[in-house]
């Protein structure tokens, strides 16, 4: 299944957007769009839902207007689920999670009035605790029920305590072993092996010869003790069986008593787990984030210390993590929706990476177990950013709410494809350099092709003063608040850039060494060291000008182009390039 289309109406800032996205399943799927934009109205819209209905808050009614009614719509597969105040049809496919950074302001009332506040980290509940259990099993009354061989039964009393038995116990109805069928297959086997002498392991050799096809034939026993075998949790076949053979015995003997415990082992193994999770983030003796119970609501929490004792990574990657961890345990069967919003502000390097091995930990954890889930991702961040620190870019799917037709960048677009495309390779070799020189970047002397130039491109950008013409006009455009191609801008603030430094080197071996150099950063670090004074905000515009493109089909290359063009500051510093070159006379 693929999510085509969300739909969100009077959500917070939302009156009505329908965003076209591709969310694969078991795949990081970013929503990329700028501050500012709507990405909180998508998480609120998908965190205020519960299992029957749209339950929003007044404050994030559209304009704040509790006439105005939510709703929020997907697509899936071509069918399309809505929630709203009088119905949930996406909780009746899908489990939803949101996960945030946990942040609230406290406030504290002190003496004759007086009014302090910290920001703290809501604690996270992870689960209800249940009451205490144990499983009713006593190793010598399991053997004596067996009968005269009991010998042979192992002593399942440490396994009782183990997680792997409920890995092992997971979707098997342990209740059909008293059926008769079932009864007479098991009490001939054993009986059988009642009849023989010998030692434990002579006669579970014996078994294993003469009786391991019926016992294959109990299915119950054969799935549970294969999966034993597989988790490790006993030696053998044989000893997988008869550990099965006394599992099931055992509920069948008091099915009451063996839920209870096994739902206290579960809450054990989760307990475990979350403590476990959260000492692979301690690093020093410093107020730690802990697993805690709770007496009065009786439920296992992860509580923080306040915000200021953490650092805003710390903060972010912890309750990221342990918020990813819940969802295994939720014990529901359907996909799950996780959004993930904006929750990239502080991490550094080395949590980003941490970021990325927990997402697609969860992801194969899902995959083991047959389970869906379609993690989003909402971010203003360039998508760049997790290419160069977390995900295989292969895998990631990128979508833009902002989100740009090729419109006018189509031809620009094509002369990329041309110079990168590896079906174009014997033909683009030896015009390669010439493009890369005299139409990518700056260079002094204008260049033309005749009959190289493919009939596929604009036939007038054959000259480099022409397509260098129809950036500039682009250019222009964009600064005037007109429709614009944004990949023509991107080049243009490139040669412009490129064009004002050249200038200022005055001496020809470092001109050569200028235009000799490959990508425009090069180049400005050649200008460095030739002693110029380069101003700061021609290396702010990397932003703009260090634009990856080169070809890759089915990317978008316009729509992040469009996000960082759009910004006012952004604007504002590509207008002062513009106005310095056009003072020292439009690029040739």
């Amino acid at each position: 299944m693929s999510i085509s289309k969300i739909e969100i109406r009077n959500i917070k800032g939302i009156s009505h957007e329908c965003f076209n996205v591709q969310l694969k399943a078991c795949k990081p799927n970013l929503l990329v769009a700028p501050n500012g934009f709507g990405k909180s109205s998508v998480a609120t819209a998908f965190s205020s839902m519960n299992t029957q209905r749209m339950d929003l808050a007044d404050k994030d009614h559209h304009k704040e207007d509790l006439k105005l009614e939510p709703e929020l719509s997907i697509t899936v597969d071509a069918n399309k689920l809505t929630a709203d105040k009088t119905k949930n049809e996406i909780r009746k496919h899908f489990d939803v999670l949101v996960v945030n950074s946990g942040l609230t302001p406290k406030a504290k009332k002190h003496f004759k009035g007086a009014v302090s506040s910290t920001i703290e980290v809501k604690p996270i509940t992870i689960c209800k605790i249940p009451a205490k259990a144990d499983f009713s099993y006593k190793p010598g009354d399991a053997k004596a029920h067996f009968g005269q061989n009991g010998k042979i039964l192992p002593n399942i009393s440490d396994l009782l305590k183990d997680s792997r038995l409920l890995d092992a116990i997971q979707d098997v109805d342990l209740s059909k072993f008293t059926q008769a069928r079932i009864q007479t297959a098991v009490q001939a086997i054993v009986d059988r092996a009642n009849q023989q002498n010998g030692s434990a392991a002579v006669i579970s050799q014996w078994i294993l010869d003469n009786c391991i096809q019926e016992l294959r034939a109990v299915t119950i026993l054969n799935s549970v003790s294969e999966r034993l075998v597989q988790y490790g949790a006993v030696d053998s076949e044989i000893e997988g069986f008869f550990a099965a053979y006394q599992i099931a015995s055992i509920h069948a003997a008091d099915p009451k008593t063996f839920s209870a415990a096994t739902d206290w082992l579960y809450y054990v193994t989760v307990k475990a787990h979350y403590q476990d999770l959260l000492a692979n983030f301690k690093s020093s003796t410093w107020q730690w984030a802990k697993v805690e119970e709770t007496k009065k609501k009786k439920e296992l929490v992860i509580n923080f210390p306040k915000a200021h004792q953490l650092s805003n990574g710390q903060r972010d990657i912890i309750t990221l993590v342990v918020q990813l961890h819940k969802t295994l345990y939720e014990g529901s069967k359907k996909p799950l929706i996780l959004v993930i919003d904006e929750v990239f502000d502080y991490l550094d390097d080395a949590n980003l990476v941490a970021f990325q091995y927990y997402v697609t930990s969860i992801i194969e954890e899902y995959k083991a177990r047959n389970q869906v889930i379609y993690p989003i991702i909402l971010t203003h961040l360039d998508p760049g950013v997790f290419f160069d620190f977390c995900f295989n870019k292969h895998k990631i799917q990128i979508n833009y709410l902002l989100s740009k037709p090729i419109g006018k960048s189509k031809d620009i677009l094509r002369l990329v494809e041309f110079r990168d495309s590896d079906q174009y390779e014997d033909m683009v070799r030896p015009i390669r350099d010439f493009l890369d020189k005299h139409w990518f970047h700056f260079h002094p002397d204008a260049h033309e092709m005749a009959d190289e130039w493919p009939n596929f491109l604009r036939n007038e950008w054959k000259s480099s003063d022409s397509f260098k013409g129809y950036v500039n006009n682009e250019l222009e455009r964009y600064l005037t608040d007109k429709n614009y191609d944004a990949v023509a801008v991107c080049f243009a603030v490139r040669i412009a850039i490129e064009q004002l430094i050249y200038i200022l080197l005055t001496d020809t071996v470092w001109q050569e060494k200028f235009i000799a150099e490959h990508g425009t950063s090069n180049k400005l670090e050649v200008a460095s060291r030739a002693g110029i004074d380069i101003p700061e905000s021609y290396f702010l515009l990397g932003i703009i000008y260090n634009t990856n493109l080169h070809w890759n089909q089915g990317r978008d290359y316009v729509s992040p182009l469009v996000s960082k063009l759009n910004h006012p500051t952004i604007k504002q510093l590509v207008s002062n390039v513009a106005s310095a070159a056009e003072n020292q006379g439009n690029p040739s």
